[in-house]
């Protein structure tokens, strides 16, 4: 119910990860921005980003020292802005929405000797909050998508040392609240990203993994309930697939990117699309600069129109772990490596 931290320097490059994973909307000609104390690196991992407009965006993740970590755009520069970070042995922050300048919502877990907790923040536009959600067990938050100020949607897992199971919040501008949600019967089963198109569309994919193998998990929300959805799976006698990141336009439009498993032991790129009655995989570049065992893996997708759609991940070597990022563009017929 907790991810282990990423312990690298990151340098801050401004809208690239903004215009790929985040729900930008940037503003022509928007005001000055505000005077804010810049940074250029900072010790530690970004998870997510959220722009609400070209003056405003807001990145979280963890620093190097396990504790939550949230840093601001203001058009110019990145800040880092102090954030609560409740648990004995660490937390961090894995997803992020903006709504408006004071109305922003970050999502992640903290550990403490009985283990992982789902935690919140709330941004009102002067300080990070952290806001009380229901016990869920051992559990954590992985991703947060909004509808509305009053309509908020945070998924993640939940369970016990043995089980894992699907864990889905809503708020409803008063209350954070777990609504019921499917867990198919593997072991470990988790929701890892959130998209709401709408009150009676939202998507949230994840996996669901065995003692041999992982399956892809998509569930959908129509307003009243939430139910699984068939979505494909692949690599099943080399450990399966997963599914890190969705990201929905309309009813009939949406993508979910993940990995899925390789025969020699690495990993390549799985992008799935949903036309409004199925999900199916459509074919995208796997570099696999170290062979076998390297390969390639999406962790985050962001559409802005049918015709064009980002996703961001990365190729390693082999087993040392060297990393290089990578960035697919969907042009409405092909993905191309950007």
């Amino acid at each position: 119910m907790s991810m282990a931290p990423l312990t690298r320097k990151l340098k801050i490059f401004a809208w690239v990860a903004a215009s790929v994973c985040g729900s930008a909307a940037l503003v022509a000609g928007a005001e000055p921005p505000a005077p804010q104390a810049g940074i250029t690196s900072v010790a530690g991992s970004l998870a997510a980003v959220s722009a609400g407009s070209a003056t405003d965006a807001w990145a979280v993740g963890q620093t190097r020292t396990r504790k939550t970590l949230a840093l601001h755009w203001n058009g110019t520069s990145w800040a880092q802005v102090s954030t609560p970070a409740p648990g004995a042995f660490g937390s961090l922050l894995s997803g992020v929405t903006e709504i408006s300048p004071a109305n922003v919502w970050a999502v992640g877990s903290s550990n403490t000797s009985s283990g992982g907790a789902g935690l919140v923040l709330h941004w009102n536009g002067a300080k990070w909050a952290q806001v009380p959600t229901p016990s869920a067990g051992i559990s954590g938050l992985s991703g947060v998508s909004a509808v509305s100020a009053t309509d908020i949607w945070a998924v993640g897992s939940g369970g016990t040392t043995t089980r894992e199971t699907t864990l889905v919040l809503h708020w409803d501008g008063r209350a954070w609240t777990r609504i019921p949600s499917p867990t198919p019967p593997g072991q470990v089963v988790a929701l890892f990203a959130v998209s709401a198109v709408s009150a009676t569309d939202v998507w949230a994919v994840g996996r669901d993994l065995t003692a041999t193998t992982g399956k892809t998990l998509v569930l959908h929300w129509d307003g009243r309930a939430w139910t699984q959805v068939s979505s494909p799976s692949f690599g099943l006698s080399n450990g399966g697939s997963q599914l890190t990141a969705v990201s929905a336009l309309t009813g009939s439009d949406a993508w979910a990117s993940g990995l899925v498993f390789t025969n020699g032991g690495g990993e390549g790129t799985l992008l799935l699309h949903w036309d409004g009655a199925s999900w199916t995989r459509v074919a995208a570049p796997s570099p696999s600069p170290g062979g076998a065992t390297g390969g390639s893996f999406l962790d985050g997708v962001h559409m802005t129109a049918t015709a064009d759609v980002w996703s961001a991940g990365g190729t390693f070597f082999d087993s040392t772990g060297r990393e290089q990022t990578l960035l697919l563009h969907w042009d409405g017929k092909t993905w191309t490596r950007f």
